[in-house]
């Protein structure tokens, strides 16, 4: 059984405003779903490295300053690194980054954290120093005890916002970018950064 129905008059239209294909275009207007959706998509700011993120629920690290939207892009990052090889040679400086500039804390590990990365960044990028050294000179160092480092935290540059996701030689090449940047936040410790070297 067919289904009749009687459309709605429409007004006469001036010829002069009629498009050629006959179609008159609507005004866009938002939906009720996309306001609300707009509504929803709330960001917060990471009191690690200042980047703004998404205000998203899930985890975050114990002992790190980081905020939940950050500490999700570390993980989207250190994925890329475990599943595809060609990601990898940039694991070592992200993870010295990216945890040098959040261990903010005064507590016993985080000071630990802070100084342990502090000479492991600064092997790499100023000394030039190979991967087994520095992965010697962290284990080394995370057998010491470290008092307050004596000076305001430093105020960061960059975020890991910074870092791109979607190819290797971008992600390598960015990632070295955000690690100078994390370094020099940290001029003012250089000398103790060399220093923790000669363990």
């Amino acid at each position: 059984m067919k289904a009749f129905y009687t459309p709605f008059p429409r007004s006469p239209q001036p010829s002069s405003q009629c498009p050629e294909d006959g179609v008159f275009p609507r005004p866009w207007r938002r939906s009720r779903y996309s306001r609300r959706r707009a509504d929803t998509e709330r960001t917060s700011v990471c009191e690690g490295c200042a980047g703004r993120f998404p205000d998203i629920d899930g985890p975050v690290h114990d002992t790190l300053t980081v905020s939940k939207g950050c500490w999700a892009r570390f993980g989207q990052a250190l994925a890329l690194h475990y599943s595809d090889h060609r990601f990898w040679p940039a694991h070592q400086l992200l993870t010295d980054s990216y945890v040098l500039q959040h261990s903010r804390g005064d507590d016993r590990r985080s000071l630990r954290s802070a100084h342990v990365h502090l000479a492991a960044l600064y092997a790499q990028l100023c000394l030039g120093q190979t991967e087994a050294r520095v992965i010697a000179l962290r284990r080394a160092l995370s057998e010491f005890d470290f008092n307050s480092l004596g000076q305001p935290w430093p105020t960061p540059g960059q975020s890991i916002l910074a870092v791109d996701l979607s190819s290797p030689d971008q992600h390598l090449a960015t990632v070295k970018d955000y690690a100078r940047h994390v370094l020099e936040d940290w001029r003012a410790f250089h000398d103790l950064a060399e220093r923790l070297c000669t363990v």
